[in-house]
């Protein structure tokens, strides 16, 4: 079930005694519900993923999903439901099926390949087969490993939550899109939290 998250009050600095990247913001995202996070570089969007995946602590105020308090004890166990996409996916050598299913149990060739369909990469892993890509992605357009990266974060079954940050970022407009389409369709029937500012992006959110 796509979860809801609640951020409560939070306050944020990155050392003791800097000013704080966030002080009192306060966010409620609905079950299901797709938001973006629209600002400048700089204005904290990135930082506000990462808390809301448990990778750093927060100062003061609450994270909540479904109503319960993410804490030291609870994070591992919220991002294994937890799918993260960030700007620079790393790829290893190797197939695109391997990269995508990353070894985790459970998910099969045709969990892969519909994962990689919604992605819009069915054409390119027909046409790849077998054969490996490079390290960090070599052999692949940058649209593509982007795209090899959203299929990565939402085929697992159990992932209800995605996190993208900034994933049109330094891309042509034609492949922008592309990239919007196949996270949209990822993102069917789960909550998606998107860090941009990309206006386009923006305003297929169902809020910003």
């Amino acid at each position: 079930t796509a979860p809801s998250v609640t951020l409560q009050n939070l306050r944020f600095r990155y050392a003791p005694g800097a000013a704080p990247a966030l002080d009192g913001f306060h966010l409620a995202v609905a079950r299901g519900e797709h938001i973006a996070l629209l600002g400048p570089s700089g204005s904290g969007k990135s930082t506000l993923l990462a808390l809301i995946a448990g990778l750093a602590p927060v100062e003061a105020g609450r994270i909540l999903i479904d109503g319960q308090a993410l804490d030291a004890g609870s994070a591992a166990a919220r991002r294994r439901r937890m799918g993260w996409i960030g700007q620079r996916p790393h790829l290893f050598a190797g197939r695109l099926v391997d990269n995508v299913a990353l070894h985790r149990p459970g998910l099969g060739l045709a969990r892969v390949a519909t994962a990689l369909d919604l992605a819009r990469l069915d054409d390119v892993a027909a046409h790849r087969g077998n054969a490996p890509i490079g390290e960090d992605g070599s052999g692949l357009s940058g649209g593509e490993a982007l795209r090899l990266a959203l299929a990565r974060a939402c085929v697992d079954p159990d992932v209800s939550l995605i996190l993208a940050d900034e994933p049109t970022a330094h891309l042509d407009t034609r492949t922008a899109a592309d990239i919007t389409e196949g996270l949209l369709a990822l993102a069917e029937g789960r909550t998606l939290i998107v860090a941009t500012h990309d206006p386009a992006l923006a305003a297929q959110m169902d809020r910003v």
